[in-house]
């Protein structure tokens, strides 16, 4: 295959799915030079648009139609330098696309909403307004649960451009799932609009337990090469996976010390998408996203990567948590003998999550969060003797529980293993908003970037006696365990109630 791209895709059709376009492209993105290669898209113009371009009269102020008519029908019997000239006048310049208003000032076109585009670049839309009403639900998908196999999400990611949803689902592998059409022209959403369903655009039915897994922090709909995500999972390599198509387009493999293939733990991309950072037991694997394989640079440390942030100003250094509770800060540059810059401590359990927010200009905030620990502490990275808040959520498992926060600092939102998302106003640092939206563990959280759209999970591995053969009854999305009547004395003891559900609420205007 050439390294082109060939896209049919109508801008005014909001309506269509961006996952399912036929697209043709390069099954590889690396050059014969080693660099990650993004194909330039290009347009192509009608033989009417090109006549309309060589009609365009030099800046003389002639814009009657007879006029037009008559550079038109010249165009096919000109001279060789009348061609040429043809040429130069369908130029068009910058002033050219400019109008001119009553009182001679000059006005830019207007330019088409960027959120009724689904593949829009996400510096383009407005800056989406989050929890200024109501919580509309907008979208569900559940799936059931028995004591033989318990298929509980394991949180909810979006993608950079907020048009894609990525859920892992315990022995169902991953599913990526698309925002429903009609949200992406609307201001607002009424509370009597009709619950959608989701439906998975691409599911990668991967066995066993997905430990991590990361979107392409380039990802846009509109340019298919970048629209790829990595996973790593037990027994397995990190597979780079396609968005459109769920295909698998490559593997970067860690090998232990008898040349054996490790899984990775945790993982995590560089801010400009050109490598992969892997956590593993006992080092951080460094992998070149345009050279798959097992070539990387290997950097040794004491504990299990539990996970990873980076951020935009430090591309050379790395924040990672460990399953014994510290947060340690590592300089790539320096040797690995040195250790980290510094260790933070302050939960009691494995660190599960680490982000990195800017509040305010350069300063960066890291939120941290683990396992049976019910806080979220909040640091700034210029004096990190002590966190400056801890922010209270309940958390009584090793499950990993996410939180989120919007772009703008403004908003932080957490799950929970009483099903309640807690969201706290990070500028009034006052005590939360408890939202209780699930029946079940809120294990994932996540807000879209684009649109003010909040994103759950639900589910988690639940201990039940096998030796009671019990039947299995799904109702409205849950599922209950009904016991034999000989049992009902215990029957509050061993009832089960699963929800493994994924789904989308409104938290913007509503109208």
């Amino acid at each position: 295959m050439d390294d082109s791209v060939n896209l049919s895709v109508s801008m005014g059709d909001v309506e269509a799915s961006m996952l399912n376009h036929n697209v043709s492209f390069s099954s590889t993105m690396v050059t014969s030079a080693g660099d990650l290669s993004l194909p330039k898209l290009s347009m192509t113009l009608t033989e009417a648009e090109l006549l309309k371009l060589r009609s365009r009269c030099p800046k003389n102020g002639v814009d009657s139609p007879d006029a037009s008519v008559a550079m038109e029908t010249s165009v096919g019997v000109a001279s060789g330098q009348e061609d040429v000239e043809a040429k130069e006048e369908s130029v068009v310049d910058l002033e050219d696309t400019l109008e001119m208003t009553s009182n001679g000032n000059q006005v830019k076109p207007e330019v088409a909403d960027p959120a009724a585009d689904p593949a829009a670049d996400p510096a383009d839309y407005p800056v989406p307004e989050y929890f200024k009403g109501s919580i509309v639900e907008l979208a569900r998908r559940c799936w059931t649960s028995s004591t033989e196999a318990q298929h509980y999400t394991k949180g909810c990611y979006w993608s950079p451009d907020g048009t894609c949803l990525l859920v892992p689902i315990h022995l169902d592998g991953m599913h990526v799932m698309e925002v429903p059409a009609d949200l992406y022209s609307t201001p607002a959403v009424p509370s009597t609009r009709p619950l959608s369903k989701l439906e998975s655009a691409v599911h990668v039915p991967e066995g066993g337990t997905v430990y991590d897994c990361v979107w392409y922090p380039q990802m846009n709909s509109l340019q298919p090469e970048t629209c790829l995500w990595v996973a790593t999972r037990q027994h397995e390599p990190i597979h780079m996976w396609d968005a459109f198509d769920g295909s698998l387009r490559c593997s970067y493999s860690g090998y232990d010390a008898v040349d054996e293939v490790m899984a990775a733990i945790s993982l995590a991309f560089s801010h400009d998408g050109e490598k992969i950072y892997a956590g593993y037991k006992r080092c951080i694997k460094i992998f070149d996203t345009s050279r798959p394989g097992r070539v990387c640079d290997d950097y040794p440390v004491k504990f299990a990567i539990s996970c990873i942030a980076q951020t935009t100003a430090h591309p050379n250094t790395l924040t990672c948590g460990n399953w014994h509770g510290y947060i340690q800060h590592f300089d790539l540059r320096c040797s690995h003998k040195q250790g980290p810059l510094f260790t933070l401590g302050g939960h009691k359990g494995g660190i599960t999550q680490l982000r990195y927010g800017e509040i305010g200009a350069g300063e960066w905030h890291l939120f941290s969060g683990a396992r049976k620990c019910g806080k979220i502490l909040q640091w700034d990275m210029r004096n990190y003797k002590k966190p400056l808040m801890e922010l209270k959520r309940h958390v009584d498992t090793n499950q990993r529980i996410q939180f989120d926060f919007t772009a703008d600092g403004h908003w932080l939102a957490s799950g929970g293993t009483w099903g309640s998302v807690n969201v706290w106003d990070l500028q009034n640092c006052g005590d939360p908003t408890i939202l209780p939206l699930h029946s079940d563990c809120c294990n994932g959280v996540a807000l879209n970037p684009a649109m003010p759209i909040l994103a759950t999970s639900s589910g988690q591995f639940h201990f039940t006696d096998h030796s009671t053969q019990r039947d299995n009854v799904t109702l409205n999305g849950s599922e209950t365990t009904e016991l034999p009547a000989s049992d009902e004395v215990n029957q509050n003891q061993r009832e089960v109630i699963y929800e493994n559900a994924v789904v989308l609420w409104w938290c913007g205007p509503t109208g």
